[in-house]
């Protein structure tokens, strides 16, 4: 045999023996379960009057089709659908399905299906129905016994019952993830509900939609609500291509510029990882929601804020008010081991309260970070070393309440408020002569208009920014940093 046949086979034996690594699943194709069943169940609520609430099941199953049994030796987080207005449930079989694929029972509602129906109805009957499915989970003998993971549960819908899903999770604060195709605000209303959802929340919707605009429906719920948060708008997508077959909706809709094929795949897309992140704590669904599979894709149009940051600046905070001058800042997030590793970054202001809302694409549910806190005349601050995992109800952190809140107690208590050293001009750490220095000449030059040496945010550098700067200065104030 020849030495370059040698060499060949060689190479071949490599690749063989040599592990391959496993490709990350995408969120619209079809999940790891090969098999879904389906089955119509009458859901009895005793407390509105036995209301009966016949509803379509999709879960994983042994077998395909309909009343196979359940697969066993796993449990699925339990998700409801709410339809849209005076459309069937059956309009939406494909995706109950496909998330199915992916581990989730999936329950539809086919109530309120006429020209006049009771939102608020329509929403309890999807929190009801997931908690009489957790039920049967604990009852010997039920087909989902011992199979439902009680421990989570998300709701989602299109148009009417993408807004009554928004109710649904501010009715239930035991419901984890709310999702939306399309949402159509409600009565009553679905965007001052998403204010008390405590929950993550995915808005999709079409960017031709005629019905439900991003403009005006999907956009306000966005505005309403508390990180996690996500706006997702599909590229000439439109309102009624968000079910598989034609609707009552497609007779009044604008006409998509996308096929309907690929606006159920963007759908299966960023609803199957937005479920798995926050349902399953699975991190590859990061990726398709905010992480690089995400920045890539030029289908779609997305907007989000996964965490919140309320930082007070001490020369901007006036503690007989408890109101700041409104600033820019920046938030950087931090592996806990050193060399304390740079994650993401976001800037964004904070409102007269502090509070602001920041967008770091690698932080994930239930992970521990370092927050760096960065603004242009304030001391570089670091959140303390033994902060909490991130919780998904309305993830944050609060730099206010207590001094023990920064790497090293390094704040100053304004009032009854921890804040934010300021006066470091330069940024180089330090509060010391050369802020002085810096500040000494832009007061004498009667410098205004937005300027490091404003250590206080009035607009003009002068006696009030000199006296700050010298306090923290005498008092050797500089950053504490792990």
């Amino acid at each position: 045999m020849s030495k370059y046949c040698c060499l060949v086979f060689f190479m071949l034996l490599m690749l063989i023996a040599a592990p391959q690594s496993e490709a990350q699943p995408v969120p619209s194709d079809s999940g790891y379960i090969p098999f879904v069943g389906n089955r119509t169940i009458v859901f009895t609520d005793a407390s509105r009057n036995n209301r009966n609430i016949s509803s379509l099941l999709y879960y994983p199953a042994t077998s395909e089709g309909a009343n196979a049994p359940v697969l066993q030796g796993a449990s699925y987080p339990a998700v409801s659908f709410g339809h849209g207005f005076t459309l069937n449930p059956n309009l939406y079989v494909a995706l109950y399905r496909h998330l199915a694929s992916w581990g989730y029972i999936v329950i539809a509602p086919s109530t309120e299906t006429g020209f006049f129906p009771s939102h608020t109805n329509f929403a309890l009957d999807l929190v009801f129905i997931i908690k009489d499915l957790k039920r049967r989970n604990s009852v010997s003998g039920d087909i989902f016994f011992g199979v439902v993971d009680t421990s989570v549960s998300g709701v989602f819908g299109h148009s009417m019952g993408g807004g009554c899903s928004v109710l649904a999770g501010s009715f239930d604060s035991s419901i984890t993830a709310v999702a939306s195709l399309a949402a159509a605000n409600t009565n009553p209303s679905s965007i001052s509900a998403a204010n008390g959802i405590r929950s993550p929340q995915l808005y999709l919707s079409g960017q031709r939609d005629s019905i439900a605009s991003y403009w005006t429906q999907q956009l306000p719920h966005y505005n309403n609500s508390f990180p996690f948060k996500q706006t997702v708008n599909i590229k000439g997508g439109n309102h009624s291509y968000f079910h598989l077959l034609p609707g009552l909706d497609d007779l009044v809709d604008n006409p998509a510029t996308i096929t309907r094929a690929e606006q159920q795949r963007l759908t299966r897309r960023y609803v199957t990882a937005f479920f798995n992140l926050f349902l399953k704590n699975d991190s590859n669904g990061r990726r398709f929601l905010y992480g690089s599979e995400a920045a890539n894709d030029t289908t779609v149009i997305t907007a989000y804020r996964n965490f919140s940051v309320r930082t007070l600046l001490q020369g901007f905070y006036d503690a007989g008010t408890q109101q700041m001058i409104r600033d820019t800042v920046t938030v950087v997030a931090r592996s806990t081991a050193p060399p304390y590793q740079f994650l993401s970054v976001s800037k964004n202001y904070a409102d007269a309260s502090g509070y602001g809302e920041y967008s770091l694409e690698m932080l994930l549910p239930r992970g521990s970070y370092f927050f760096q806190i960065i603004h242009r005349n304030s001391i570089e601050t670091w959140s303390a070393g033994n902060a909490p995992p991130i919780g998904l109800k309305r993830p944050g952190y609060d730099f206010t309440q207590s001094v023990s809140s920064a790497f090293g107690n390094n704040l100053t208590l304004s009032g009854t408020k921890y804040c934010i050293f300021g006066g470091d001009v330069n940024t180089d750490g330090i509060v010391d002569a050369q802020d002085q220095s810096i500040a000494d000449n832009d007061a004498f030059n009667i410098v205004t208009g937005y300027t490091a040496s404003d250590v206080n945010g009035d607009g003009i550098t002068d006696a009030a920014d000199l006296s700050l700067i010298e306090n923290n200065a005498f008092s050797f104030v500089q950053k504490i940093t792990p």
